[in-house]
């Protein structure tokens, strides 16, 4: 929920920028409409024009640098993908609390022992689509196109189908 704020939030800024350009050009045209019918003399012009002009390089410098941060999905998953890398070392080092939230993920709903051997488990939807992508990719030989081969995973159970 934090990462979509943050990104509303940019998006927010970055429409607000832009209107504040906008506004700042059509002033700018005003101000250059007024010059023209003679309503203010060259001085006053060039020291109005000469501010417009500096709002406006700066809204557009910061336009420009709302526009190159990156995401909050890029900074997520930058942050994200490395520790799936060492996803082992990392549970290992982790607490009881991150253990659970990572088993979680993994698994989804909770694995029953019997003489100490698991009896049942069920994985993830995630988890479940990432195995069959192994599975149809070792299978595939020189297959590059694998779309249709994971679109059953995506589908809904029969029984479920949506109401018309």
């Amino acid at each position: 929920m934090a990462n979509y704020t943050k990104l509303d939030s940019r998006r927010d800024k970055i429409n607000q920028t832009e209107n504040e350009i906008d506004k700042i050009i059509k002033r700018l045209a005003t101000l250059q409409d007024q010059f023209l019918d003679g309503n203010i003399s060259p001085q006053e012009y060039h020291s109005m024009k000469e501010k417009v002009e500096k709002d406006l390089i700066g809204l557009e410098l910061k336009l420009k640098s709302l526009k190159q941060d990156k995401s909050p999905y890029k900074e997520y998953i930058n942050q994200t993908v490395p520790m799936l890398e060492n996803l082992v070392s990392y549970y290992r080092k982790s607490d009881g609390k991150s253990k659970k939230k990572i088993l979680s993920c993994i698994f989804s709903k909770k694995i029953v022992l019997e003489k100490s051997r698991v009896a049942t488990y069920e994985f993830t939807t995630p988890i479940n689509v990432l195995i069959n992508a192994i599975k149809v990719l070792k299978s595939s030989g020189i297959k590059k196109e694998v779309e249709n081969d994971l679109l059953s995973c995506l589908a809904l159970q029969v029984g479920l189908e949506p109401l018309l």
